[in-house]
C-alpha cells in the first residue's frame, strides 16, 4: 500500500503550516486516574472512546486526542446532518492520515438494523462477530459507565446531533496480539424523538427506527501517527478539551 506523502497528510488534515520540530510541542492532557482496572472510558465530542485495561496512558491520549481533533475540523468541513455520508468519509479518511491502518481492503462495512432493543444491544451484536474480546468488553463497560453518569450522558447526546437526529462513534480500543493498539470505529445513525440523554439505552416500541452502522478496524502505525501528533495537538482547541469527559 502507498501511503501519500507528509506535506499531502497534513494538508488533507488541515495542518499546515507545520510547526518546527525544533519548537515546543503540545503535550497530551493529564488523564484522571482509572476507576476501573479493566476498562477506561471516555467522552469525546460525540465519541465514546474505551480502552482495556492493559492500554498505556500516552496510547488512550492518542485515540482521544484523533476523536476530538478529527471531530472538530470534520464539522467545520461538512454539515452532520445534510452531508452525513460526506462528514463520516472525510473523518475515516482522517484517521487514515493520522496514522490509522485499516485492517480490511474496504475501510467501512455497513449494516441496517431495525431498532427493538436499545441501541448499545445493537451495537454490541455488531461488535461482537468483528472484534477481539478485549475491544467487546471495552465497549461493554463504557455503555455501562455511560449510563450510570448522567453529566457524561448529557454531554454526549449534545454533542452528537439535534432535536431528533443522532450521529455518533463508538470507538473501543485494545492491543492486539503483537502488541498493536487496535480501534474498532463504529459510526451511528438514527432519526426518532426521544428524549437525548437516554437515547441509546431505551426500548424501541414502535419498531419503526431503523439504526445505521458503518464500522471498521484499524491498528495505529506509531511512527506515521508521530509525524502529524504535534501539529494535530497544536490545534486542539481548549473548547475541544471541554468536550472531554471521563466516564
Amino acid at each position: 500500500m502507498e501511503y501519500p506523502m507528509l506535506e499531502q497528510r497534513l494538508a488533507f488534515l488541515g495542518l499546515l503550516p507545520a510547526p518546527d520540530a525544533r519548537g515546543p510541542h503540545a503535550t497530551p492532557r493529564t488523564l484522571a486516574a482509572s476507576t476501573s482496572t479493566n476498562v477506561r472510558a471516555s467522552v469525546a465530542g460525540s465519541s465514546i472512546v474505551a480502552v482495556a485495561g492493559p492500554v498505556s496512558e500516552d496510547d488512550e491520549q492518542a485515540v482521544l486526542d484523533c476523536a476530538l481533533y478529527l471531530e472538530q475540523y470534520t464539522d467545520t468541513r461538512y454539515n452532520r446532518e445534510t452531508q452525513w455520508y460526506e462528514w463520516l468519509q472525510h473523518y475515516t479518511l482522517g484517521l487514515w492520515n493520522l496514522g490509522w491502518i485499516h485492517q480490511r481492503p474496504v475501510m467501512l462495512e455497513s449494516q441496517l438494523t431495525v431498532l427493538y432493543e436499545p441501541i448499545t444491544s445493537a451495537i454490541l451484536e455488531t461488535l461482537k462477530p468483528n472484534v477481539s474480546v478485549p475491544v467487546y468488553d471495552a465497549a461493554m463497560e463504557a455503555f455501562k459507565s455511560l449510563k450510570d453518569n448522567l453529566q457524561a450522558s448529557i454531554l454526549f447526546a449534545q454533542k452528537s446531533g439535534r432535536e431528533r437526529s443522532r450521529h455518533f462513534q463508538t470507538m473501543p480500543c485494545a492491543y492486539d496480539a503483537k502488541g498493536q493498539l487496535t480501534l474498532m470505529l463504529l459510526h451511528s445513525w438514527y432519526d426518532a424523538e426521544v428524549i437525548p440523554e437516554q437515547f441509546l439505552f431505551i426500548k424501541w416500541l414502535d419498531h419503526e427506527v431503523t439504526l445505521v452502522q458503518h464500522y471498521g478496524a484499524f491498528t495505529l502505525d506509531k511512527k506515521r501517527f508521530g509525524q502529524v501528533a504535534a501539529a494535530m495537538r497544536a490545534k486542539i482547541t481548549e473548547r475541544s478539551r471541554d468536550y472531554l469527559m471521563r466516564i
